[in-house]
């Protein structure tokens, strides 16, 4: 459920709104490379997090850091990469299906405790989420619609979410949410795809929910079929 695109949506939103159907189409394709992107984010954040064990908050620290810095080579190596328009998906398709071989041995699930929602809390994340939507669509003019994809795909919903997981729960609950991450990639991808394929045809009001509805389905089948092989 934390997969299900947040910030795309968003930004896609704002980039028809500001600046154009066409550079909101633009920009959703290159925010498939961007979510390309996040895979090596995961990696360093679970490798990073392990060089600072025993303090939580200096774990997620070094978790973040490590995850950005990664995140940040993957993304300039993709703008520096002449992509083809067909070879995006299938590199997606690559990079998640690897990631979830290398995460296969990281805990499906780990003892969860009831922590209080508190007001801070919510305003925290609530902040994080709206000061990098109004960062990375204000600056879209000066970066154009390649580079306002791929910083789009920069986890900035689901780094609050693993650090709160990290801090109240410990790092296991931590890499079962990033276990699933790239799973989730996947179906981000494909509503990028849904939306560069359509919203300049079809506009807005048809392109956000169409590109829901396949994110929807493709995770429906996943799990459908991640429960037949777990019967057989």
């Amino acid at each position: 459920m934390a997969s299900l695109p947040q910030l795309a949506v968003v930004s896609l939103i704002f980039f028809a709104l500001e600046q154009g159907l066409e550079f909101a189409a633009e920009s959703a394709f290159w925010n498939i490379a961007g979510m390309c992107s996040t895979i090596p984010f995961v990696i360093g954040y679970v490798a990073g997090a392990v060089l600072v064990p025993r303090r939580r908050l200096f774990s997620i620290a070094a978790g973040a850091l490590t995850g950005t810095a990664l995140f940040g080579i993957a993304t300039v190596a993709m703008a520096a990469i002449a992509l083809p328009r067909l070879a995006v998906v299938p590199l997606a398709i690559a990079l998640c299906s690897g990631a979830s071989w290398l995460f296969r041995r990281l805990p499906d699930t780990a003892p969860l405790q009831r922590v209080p929602i508190s007001a801070p809390l919510l305003a925290v994340r609530a902040s994080l989420a709206s000061v990098s939507v109004l960062l990375f669509t204000s600056v879209a003019h000066m970066l154009g619609p390649k580079w306002s994809g791929l910083i789009t795909g920069y986890p900035v919903n689901i780094l609050p979410v693993i650090g709160v997981l990290h801090f109240h729960y410990g790092p296991d609950v931590a890499r079962a949410l990033m276990k699933a991450w790239p799973i989730g990639v996947l179906g981000i991808c494909l509503f990028d795809l849904v939306a560069w394929l359509t919203v300049a045809r079809l506009g807005l009001m048809v392109s956000i929910p169409l590109g829901y509805l396949v994110d929807v389905i493709y995770l429906l089948l996943f799990e459908a079929s991640r429960r037949t092989s777990a019967k057989r």
